[in-house]
Formats: structure tokens, C-alpha cells, sequence
């Protein structure tokens, strides 16, 4: 690192941060205790089984510097290359964020829902003004700051994100939805999102994650808490559409609570480079969960995935189904784990991942776990890789489709499975849209 990065990456910077930000003494002191395992903890290598098939010798920090520190209650205009992303077709919305480079652009929820006791702001605003909501869950238990290098660099200089609060028995009826932007080239994008669900609470959340251009060079840490608690119906979808010059990496956890369940809907489109960490953790007796992910790539991009499905209850059920169609010289990696402790007794437990590969030069691993300590339970997997059948396309071009034509109904077709599993139709046309203009 430079000189100049190293002055932008240190305990002064940290405090400095959090001292801009007017922030309470228990984020600032969560910020330093992060920065202090960022020092200690080693970087990821290709020792490690979950990085066995991401190389990370291309990506130089001293490239990116953090966003500057930017006070909660600011408001700027929402640019104009914006503005078509901010409705999504044929869906009403019960809340609107918007933010780019850290900083809110527009910040709105239906009245009803504020009177029902419903926050849905960003995360630096409900650190100052719901401090007794966000300190119990910041990084102390899904994802604590001391599991990675990015982790810890994440809980010592995060800015932005979102913050969303259902209070107990409230039903949200429409989506809520978040629109984070990446704007500033050559930046560390460190939202991080927060939704905590009470006791019987139901609430659907959209994220959506886009570059102001597709050239645009950026690092994103990214990291994402879900909780629900009994008997809480939670479903969120994540669009992850990136510049193709960003770097990035997240991890995503969800707790889940007795009868509680969560359904979870991820598409990989956008980055050079993106490794993620995402699971759910059934802790909860008569917990569920449903997993679903898409992944579309071209050229030299690079998609890993590293899934889990935590069973520490009995009577649990989890279902994850991922797909991805590969174009050039990409690749993607789906490192599925299913762990069923001892007392996850009577529980389900299956996962799926399909590939597609549409060149010679494309390469799909696909590595399904299954780690078993209970002789009680239902646990199976299945994974399968492939071209498109020679005798498809033959059919379909005698009919008068064009060879592009043809493999493009196949891939639409293939990938459709998945994006009907995104129970928003808005999400669904969205999706659609994307896939067509790449194949």
C-alpha cells in the first residue's frame, strides 16, 4: 500500500469516521474493535477450501479509498441516470431508498406503515435514532467482525446501508424496496443492510446493487444481517448488477427463530470479480427456508458462491435451487454446504445447482457438501453441467429461429425456473429485461 492509503486505512481513520458521523460511543468503539482483528487477521488464500477457486492476486487495495465521511441527514439530487431505475414496472412499493456512494438520495415509506411502527431508513440515521434496535444485532451475531479480514475492514469503515425494523404482528403488504449506486470511480463501497423481523411480523425487501456505468473501477465489501424471529414470514430479493471493473465481496447471513421462515432470491449479473458468503442459520424448532440463485456471465467474469444451510434445530426444512448460464471466458463456483448438527433431528434438508455452459471456454465447479451428525433426517443434493442440446437448437432453428434466436428461447428458458421464484412482479420483468440484453 502507498503512503496515502495507509494514512486512509488506519485507527485515526476509523475514529476520525466515526467522529464526522456524531456517532454514539458503542459504534465507535465496535469500529476500533474491528479495526484492531483487521490488523491481526490474515488475508484469504488459496489454502483455504473456500477460496480454493477464487484468485484474488489481481485485486490491488491501494487502488480504492474509502468514501468520505458524509453526515447522515444529507440529501442530494437524484441524477439523472438514475431516475429510470427508481420505479420497478407494474409494482407498487410501500418504501423507497436510494442511496449512492454512502450517501441517501431519497428516503420514503408509506405513512401507515410509519404509524404501525415500521423502520425503514439508512443505517447510519437508525444507529443515532433507534440505537436500542441496531446495537443487539450490528455484527454480534450473524455475521461478527472477527470471522474475515473483509469482515473486520467492513466493521471498522462501513458507510451506508439500510436499516429495516418490523415491529411484532405488522404485515407489509407492499415491497420495500433499496437501490444502492455505485458512482464514485476508484471508491470501497461498504453498505451493509440490517433487517430484523419481530414475532409474527411479514415483510417483503428488494436490493438492488448498480454501477453508474459499466466501466466504472470499484471494490465493494459489502455485508448483510437478517433476523427473524417467531413465527416471522420474511422474503428478500437482491439483484446484484455491478460495473464489470468492480471488485466484489459479501457476507450474508440469516438467523431464523422458532417457526419462522425466511425466502431468499439472489441474482449474480454484474462484476469483474464477486465472492460471496451466503447462508441461513435454522436455530429456531419448525424454522424454514428456501434458497434461490441465478447467475448470468460473459467474458472473463468470475462468480463464487458459497452457500450454507445450518440446521441447529430439530423439525427444520431448507430447499436451495441455483442456476447459472455462462458466456466467453467466465466462470462461476457454487460451494453448497449443508450441516445438520446433532440435534437436528427430523429435519429436510436438499439442494440443487444446475449449469448451462454456452461456450468452449466457459467453466462451471459446482461442489455440493453435506456434512450429517443426526440419523434422523431427509438430506440429498443434485448438481448437473452441460451445453445445450445439439438436437434443440435443431428443432427450434427448423421452425425459423435464427441460431442466436434459438439459444437465446434455451437460456431464457432455463433461467425462467428461478426468476419465477422472485414472487415480485416487478423483480420477475426486471430480471428479464437484464438477461435478454446480454445473450
Amino acid at each position: 500500500m502507498t503512503v496515502e492509503t495507509l494514512q486512509q486505512w488506519s485507527a485515526e481513520a476509523v475514529e476520525a469516521l466515526s467522529a464526522a458521523k456524531a456517532e454514539p460511543s458503542w459504534m465507535r468503539e465496535r469500529r476500533l474493535a474491528a479495526w484492531r482483528c483487521f490488523e491481526e487477521l490474515a488475508w484469504p488464500s488459496g489454502t483455504e477450501e473456500e477460496w480454493r477457486r477464487t484468485d484474488l492476486r489481481g485485486l490491488h487495495l491501494e487502488a480504492y479509498a474509502p468514501l468520505p465521511p458524509v453526515p447522515p441527514a444529507r440529501q442530494e439530487e437524484v441524477p439523472a441516470v438514475l431516475q429510470p431505475h427508481l420505479a420497478l414496472p407494474e409494482t407498487a412499493l410501500g418504501g423507497l431508498l436510494l442511496q449512492q456512494d454512502g450517501v441517501p438520495l431519497r428516503c420514503e415509506l408509506e405513512p401507515e406503515l410509519r404509524r404501525q411502527g415500521v423502520v425503514f431508513c439508512p443505517l447510519e440515521a437508525a444507529v443515532q435514532e433507534y440505537p436500542e434496535l441496531v446495537a443487539p444485532y450490528f455484527m454480534t451475531q450473524a455475521v461478527p467482525a472477527a470471522m474475515s479480514k473483509f469482515t473486520a475492514l467492513h466493521g471498522a469503515l462501513w458507510q451506508g446501508g439500510v436499516f429495516l425494523y418490523v415491529p411484532r404482528g405488522v404485515q407489509v403488504a407492499l415491497p420495500l424496496r433499496a437501490l444502492t449506486v455505485h458512482g464514485r470511480a476508484a471508491s470501497l463501497q461498504q453498505a451493509h443492510v440490517l433487517l430484523v423481523a419481530d414475532e409474527q411480523a411479514q415483510v417483503t425487501f428488494i436490493e438492488e446493487q448498480l454501477s453508474c456505468a459499466e466501466d466504472l473501477p470499484g471494490l465493494y465489501n459489502g455485508v448483510v444481517e437478517i433476523f427473524t424471529q417467531r413465527g416471522a414470514q420474511v422474503t428478500v430479493l437482491q439483484i446484484q448488477n455491478w460495473s464489470r471493473r468492480l471488485w466484489g465481496f459479501a457476507y450474508q447471513r440469516a438467523l431464523l427463530a422458532e417457526d419462522s421462515h425466511l425466502r431468499w432470491a439472489v441474482a449474480g449479473l454484474g462484476s469483474r470479480l464477486h465472492w460471496t458468503s451466503l447462508g441461513v442459520v435454522l436455530r429456531g424448532r419448525g424454522s424454514s427456508s428456501r434458497l434461490f440463485g441465478l447467475t448470468l456471465t460473459d467474458g472473463r467474469q468470475h462468480l463464487d458462491y458459497q452457500t450454507l444451510q445450518d440446521h441447529q434445530a430439530p423439525h427444520t426444512e431448507s430447499d436451495l435451487l441455483f442456476k447459472s448460464a455462462l458466456l466467453g471466458r467466465s466462470r462461476t463456483v457454487f460451494r453448497g454446504v449443508i450441516w445438520l448438527r446433532p440435534q437436528a433431528q427430523h429435519t429436510n434438508a436438499y439442494q440443487a445447482d444446475h449449469s448451462l455452459l454456452l461456450s468452449p471456454h466457459a467453466r462451471a465447479d459446482s461442489l455440493p457438501i453435506l456434512e450429517i451428525e443426526a440419523d434422523d433426517v431427509r438430506c440429498k443434493h443434485g448438481s448437473t453441467t452441460g451445453r445445450i442440446d445439439d438436437e434443440q437448437l435443431f428443432y427450434l432453428m427448423s421452425r425459423g429461429l435464427s441460431a442466436q434466436e434459438a439459444q437465446r428461447m434455451i437460456v431464457e428458458g432455463f433461467l425462467e425456473t428461478v426468476i419465477a421464484e422472485f414472487p415480485v412482479a416487478g423483480c420477475q420483468e426486471r430480471l428479464r429485461q437484464l438477461v435478454a440484453a446480454r445473450i
